[in-house]
């Protein structure tokens, strides 16, 4: 009975270590973190003292072989000569969006006099970043108070993502607004634009240039006739739009809200009488109906009366 007893048990721990390999054949590889795929490469910082000396930090990153894991070698100099080289092993962990947060696990530093590497140590130092196909952005502490960086890429095999690429897929969402558009509004005097009281009659043609990386458009109407153009900045990650018009407004906008082809532009310039802000909403939401709405325009800081909603048809 006693051997029975044994076999059993025997046989029990067997099953158990049995199930435990077999769950261990079947577990899931770690997921890449989404983002992660712009780390790798080689990012460059620069700065310029007093002085006019040139400090530079170069971050040249190569991905580990388990998935989120890299080793970055970075390197400082001063004036053109290299001042000190060190090497971080990291993770990644996803914050939001983008957004993503620096794990280190350990470092080594260079023995400048030897140029030989000094020992691993433990490491763990984190921040949040965000890398793209152009620049590397981070910050160290809060928002408020902490080291804010930027680098740019200048190597590795995303530099050879083309910006005329990039521009065409962030351009793409605003490709309703292509057309010939016109429509008529009775136009309040208007200081801010510098034209009286009148019926205004547009035309509002707004076309893709020939490779696709920008938005070029025409706003005609009885007295005032504007040209801008829409494309994306590499810089700041944003579509931007600029614009002039004939009685004397130079324009500068941003867009910071989209959905469902409604756009809201932030924009800002001069104007003869002063520095204009506002708000345009250009809601494309219905077939064929163009919608321009100003919101919280303000002149020297003065808020501005309640634009007319202008709605245009598309002819083209």
């Amino acid at each position: 009975m006693k051997l029975h007893n044994t076999i059993i048990f025997s046989l029990a721990i067997l099953t158990g270590l049995s199930a435990v390999v077999h769950a261990d054949d079947h577990e899931e590889a770690p997921v890449k973190v989404a983002g992660s795929e712009f780390i790798p490469g080689v990012w460059l910082r620069e700065s310029i003292t007093p002085e006019g000396k040139v400090s530079a930090m170069t971050k040249k990153i190569v991905p580990m072989d388990a998935p989120n894991h890299f080793v970055e070698t970075i390197t400082s100099t001063f004036d053109g000569r290299p001042v000190h080289e060190w090497q971080l092993r990291f993770s990644v962990k996803p914050v939001v969006g983008r957004v993503l947060q620096f794990v280190g696990s350990e470092s080594r530093s260079m023995n400048m006099e030897t140029s030989t590497w000094n020992d691993w140590t433990e490491n763990n130092l984190t921040y949040v970043f965000q890398p793209d196909e152009f620049f590397w952005n981070e910050i160290m502490g809060d928002l408020d108070h902490g080291n804010k960086r930027k680098f740019r890429r200048i190597g590795g095999e995303k530099d050879q993502q083309k910006y005329e690429d990039l521009a065409r897929r962030k351009l793409k969402p605003l490709q309703a607004m292509l057309g010939i558009w016109q429509g008529t509004v009775e136009q309040p005097a208007n200081p801010a634009y510098g034209f009286p009281a009148h019926t205004q009659k547009i035309t509002h043609p707004v076309q893709l240039a020939d490779d696709e990386t920008m938005i070029v458009w025409n706003w005609k109407s009885d007295l005032l006739e504007g040209y801008g153009a829409t494309s994306y900045s590499a810089y700041t990650g944003e579509v931007v739009t600029n614009y002039h018009t004939s009685t004397g407004v130079q324009m500068t906008g941003r867009l910071i809200s989209s959905s469902n082809n409604k756009f809201l532009w932030e924009r800002e310039g001069h104007t003869p009488t002063g520095v204009l802000q506002e708000k345009c909403l250009i809601d494309l939401s219905k077939p064929g109906v163009f919608r321009h709405v100003i919101m919280d325009r303000t002149l020297n800081g003065v808020p501005q009366p309640q634009e007319p909603e202008i709605i245009l048809k598309k002819v083209q």
